[in-house]
């Protein structure tokens, strides 16, 4: 398979060993974004300009303090971030309402609960990670679809969490048409489905486990069973959130 800058990272995380290969890309990814937030985007207006608007989540926010030597950083984009929402508030507070006959007047307190909703659900990094990673789901059906050296790998692996399934299944309807969209989601459900059954047959077995019958019998593959279920089936948290996947 002939390597593309944009298909590099997708292949290079299918070399790692993992529950879901879109993991190992959404942590790198966010890693860079909270590296850039603390660095580069200081120095660029126009990116300063949209993260004092947007701000970040409390994730978000809590993985830029656990920086080391970027105290100073993250207390610029605080203090220039409370100054947007200063600004803000006090203008909603300092517009003069006029009642109107046919149209509902919208109030101070409506607009101010309005705009603190927006900004409860809104995050620089969240965003650039959902856009980014929906971009990585086109370029795999794209690999999936037309390079046989990924097609295999893909069918060898041990699938996807089931978030990242689900953004890749919808991420189908928009790359793919006709018997190839059929076909392909199909197979890409039977490795999943495989997948699933492997992971709880471990979760099984780490149960049994603590049985007094199988005291003596081997582990398997169970001792690290719940970590990995878990990653299989939530979303992706960081490492400093969860055990790492083995």
């Amino acid at each position: 398979m002939k390597e593309k800058i944009y298909t590099i990272p997708l292949t290079e995380a299918y070399e790692e060993a993992g529950e879901c290969p879109f993991c190992k890309i959404e942590q790198r990814l966010e890693a860079e974004a909270v590296e850039y937030a603390l660095g580069a985007s200081m120095m660029e207006p126009d990116s300063r300009m949209v993260s004092n608007e947007k701000g970040f989540c409390r994730r978000h926010f809590a993985q830029m303090m656990g920086r080391q030597g970027n105290a100073l950083s993250l207390a610029l984009v605080l203090d220039t971030h409370f100054h947007y929402f200063i600004n803000k508030m006090e203008e909603i507070k300092g517009k003069k309402r006029q009642g109107g006959l046919f149209k509902k007047e919208t109030t101070k307190r409506e607009e101010l609960s309005a705009f603190l909703d927006a900004t409860e659900k809104s995050c620089v990094i969240c965003e650039k990670l959902e856009n980014t990673l929906e971009k990585f789901a086109c370029t795999f059906w794209e690999l999936y679809q037309k390079e046989k050296d990924f097609h295999q790998k893909v069918n060898e692996s041990k699938g996807f969490c089931l978030p990242h399934f689900s953004l890749l299944m919808k991420a189908a309807d928009r790359e793919l048409h006709g018997r190839a969209l059929e076909d392909l989601t199909e197979e890409l459900m039977e490795v999943e489905i495989a997948n699933l059954k492997r992971v709880n047959e471990d979760v099984n077995w780490f149960t049994k486990k603590f049985d007094y019958r199988y005291q003596d019998a081997p582990w398997k593959d169970a001792k690290d069973a719940p970590p990995r279920a878990i990653a299989k089936i939530a979303k992706f948290v960081s490492e400093s959130e969860t055990e790492k996947e083995k």
